[in-house]
C-alpha cells in the first residue's frame, strides 16, 4: 500500500490512504509558527492521527461485511466517498475475526508491512525537517533584529 495512491483489495475494495491534512498543517505552520500538533509527533504511530483513508470503490460491500463495527456516521462517509479517520477506519477489523474476511486480513497486512512503515518513517523525517527549517527561520528572523537591546 501506498500512501496517496488507491489501493485495491482483493474483495475490489478500492481506497485511499491519505496525508493531505498533515499536508496542509505543513502549509499553515509555513504561513505562521510552529504549530503545536507537530511537537506532539514523536514518532510513526503519532501521525496516524493525521491520516485518512477514503473508500473511492466498493464501499457497500464492506459496510455489508464489517457492518457491526462501522458507525453510522463513518457508513455515511464511506458512502458518500469522503474520508475518515485512519484510526476509525482500522477499528472496522478485528485481527482474531479476520483470518475469514479477506478485507481485514489485506488491511492489517498492508499496514503491517515493512513498505508501509518505511513511508510513515519518510514522511516523518519530512516533517522534522519541516519543523527545525521553520525553528531555524525564526532564530534567524532574532538575529536579525536591528533594534537597540
Amino acid at each position: 500500500m501506498t500512501l496517496d495512491k488507491i489501493y485495491t483489495l482483493q474483495t475490489d475494495v478500492s481506497l485511499k490512504v491519505s496525508t493531505e491534512t498533515l499536508r496542509q498543517l505543513i502549509v499553515r505552520s509555513r504561513n505562521g509558527y510552529i504549530l503545536p500538533e507537530f511537537e506532539k509527533i514523536r514518532c510513526t504511530a503519532d501521525l496516524y492521527d493525521f491520516l485518512t483513508v477514503t473508500v473511492v470503490q466498493g464501499a457497500e460491500g464492506l459496510i455489508k461485511r464489517r457492518q457491526p463495527w462501522i458507525s453510522q456516521k463513518n457508513k455515511a462517509d464511506l458512502i458518500a466517498a469522503q474520508p475518515i479517520p485512519f484510526q476509525d477506519f482500522c477499528l472496522f477489523f478485528w485481527r482474531n475475526l479476520d483470518e475469514m474476511d479477506p478485507d481485514g486480513d489485506e488491511w492489517n497486512r498492508a499496514i503491517a508491512a515493512d513498505s508501509f512503515n518505511l513511508q510513515l518513517s519518510t514522511v516523518l523525517n519530512k516533517l522534522r525537517i519541516a519543523v527545525q527549517q521553520k525553528k531555524q527561520d525564526v532564530t534567524l528572523i532574532a538575529d536579525l533584529n536591528f533594534e537597540p537591546a
